[in-house]
C-alpha cells in the first residue's frame, strides 16, 4: 500500500491540520469495512470526534490482535498509548514514545492497520482541535479500552498455551464485551449530549441506562455471526457454561464435527442449542439498543441513522441466522446480502424520525 499522505501530495515534515484530516478520511476507509459507512454520515464536531475515538480504539485493537507479540509487550504498549490521552495536552513526546515501542516488523508492511499506527503523531494531535466536552470523552474511552485490552491480552495467552482462548462464563463475555464495545455506547451518549442541548440531563439519564447495552448488542451479535471464523484461530467466544448445559465439556468441541450420521444429528442439534442461546443474547441487547435510539431527539436525522443502520443489520444478521442451525449447514459464512444493507439504509433514511416505524420494523425481524 503506497502511503496515503504520498498519495495526497503532503509529505510528513511539511504536514497541515488540513492534510492530517484527510489522512484520518482516507485510512477509516482502509481500517473499517462497515463503521466507515455510519460515521461518515455525521457531520462537524460530531463525526470528527467519534472518527478519531474509532481510529484510537482501532491503534489500540492493532496491538491487543497481533499474533506474534507476547501478552507482556502488548500490557507495556498499551500502557504507553493510553498514557498519551492522561492529559489535555496529548505530548508529542509520548506519541513519539508510543510509536517507537511498536514492532520493527510494522514498519515493512502494507497492512493499513499498521499504517494507521505508525501515523499516531498525525491522528492524535488532531483530537487538541475539539472542544474539551468532545474530548474529554474520547480521551477516557480509550484509556479504559486499553487498559481492557491489555487485561484480556494476558488471559488469552495464557489460555492458549493449552491450546485454546475460552470464557468460562456470561459474565466473562459480558466484561469482554464491555471492554471492546460497551464502553464505546458510553462514549456515544456522552458525544451525542455535547452535540445537542435538545439532550437534557433527564434524557441523558435515560440513554446512560441503556448505552451499554447498545455496544453489546453489535458485540454479541458480531460474536455469533464469526465464531466459525473465530475458531480458524482457536478462539471461541462462546461461554463454556453455556456448552456445557448442552453436552459439550468444552466450548471448542462444538468444531469437532464426528464422523457417525447418527451422532452427528445429535451433535448438530446441541451445539445450534448453543448458538441459539447467544442469538437470544443479542436480541435482548438488540432490545435495549432500540430503545436507546428513540431516545435520540428524532430531529437529529444522522445520529439516528449513525445507531440504526448498525442495529438493523444485526438484526437481519440475527433474523437470518435464527436458532442457530445455520451457522453450521453450509461453508459459507451467514450474512446479509449487500442488497439487504442498501434496503436497510433507504427505509431508515426515509423514517428515522418516526418511533413507530422503528418500533414496528423491529418488531418484525425480532418475531
Amino acid at each position: 500500500m503506497s502511503n496515503i499522505l504520498d498519495s495526497i501530495g503532503v509529505g510528513e515534515n511539511v504536514l497541515d491540520g488540513r492534510a492530517a484530516w484527510k489522512y484520518a478520511e482516507e485510512i477509516l476507509l482502509q481500517v473499517s469495512r462497515t463503521f466507515a459507512l455510519n460515521i461518515n454520515v455525521l457531520k462537524g464536531k460530531l463525526h470528527k470526534s467519534i472518527l478519531l475515538a474509532y481510529l484510537y480504539l482501532r491503534i489500540a485493537d492493532t496491538v491487543e490482535d497481533d499474533p506474534d507479540m507476547k501478552a507482556s509487550e502488548k500490557e507495556v504498549i498499551l500502557g504507553k498509548f493510553a498514557e498519551i490521552f492522561k492529559t489535555v495536552e496529548l505530548s508529542d513526546e509520548l506519541v513519539a514514545e508510543f510509536e517507537r515501542s511498536l514492532p520493527e516488523s510494522w514498519r515493512k508492511s502494507e497492512h493499513p492497520y499498521m499504517d494507521l499506527c505508525l501515523h499516531t503523531h498525525v491522528v492524535v494531535p488532531l483530537l487538541r482541535e475539539m472542544p474539551e466536552t468532545y474530548a474529554a470523552p474520547v480521551r477516557a474511552v480509550t484509556i479504559e479500552m486499553c487498559q481492557g485490552m491489555a487485561k484480556f491480552a494476558l488471559r488469552q495467552e495464557a489460555a492458549l498455551s493449552s491450546g485454546w482462548f475460552t470464557l468460562e462464563s456470561v459474565a466473562d463475555l459480558d466484561e469482554y464485551c464491555y471492554y471492546v464495545a460497551g464502553i464505546v455506547g458510553k462514549l456515544l451518549t456522552n458525544l451525542f449530549a455535547a452535540d445537542t442541548c435538545l439532550i437534557n440531563d433527564a434524557r441523558k439519564a435515560e440513554m446512560q441506562k441503556l448505552d451499554v447495552s447498545f455496544g453489546l448488542a453489535l458485540q454479541v451479535a458480531n460474536i455469533v455471526k464469526d465464531c466459525i471464523e473465530d475458531s480458524t484461530r482457536r478462539v471461541c467466544f462462546v461461554p463454556e457454561e453455556i456448552c456445557r448445559r448442552h453436552g459439550f465439556a468444552h466450548s471448542y468441541e462444538m468444531f469437532e464435527v464426528p464422523a457417525e450420521p447418527v451422532a452427528k444429528a445429535d451433535f448438530d442439534k446441541r451445539r445450534a442449542a448453543v448458538m441459539g442461546e447467544l442469538v437470544q443474547k443479542a436480541w435482548g441487547h438488540l432490545d435495549d439498543a432500540i430503545a436507546y435510539t428513540k431516545l435520540i431527539p428524532n430531529v437529529k436525522m444522522r445520529t439516528r441513522l449513525f445507531c440504526l443502520w448498525p442495529l438493523f443489520m444485526a438484526a437481519e444478521n440475527m433474523k437470518l441466522i435464527g436458532d442457530g442451525s445455520s451457522l453450521f449447514a453450509s461453508e459459507k459464512k451467514v450474512k446479509i446480502t449487500r442488497d439487504t444493507v442498501k434496503r436497510i439504509i433507504k427505509s431508515t433514511t426515509m423514517h428515522f424520525y418516526s418511533d413507530k416505524w422503528i418500533e414496528k420494523s423491529y418488531a418484525q425481524l425480532r418475531k
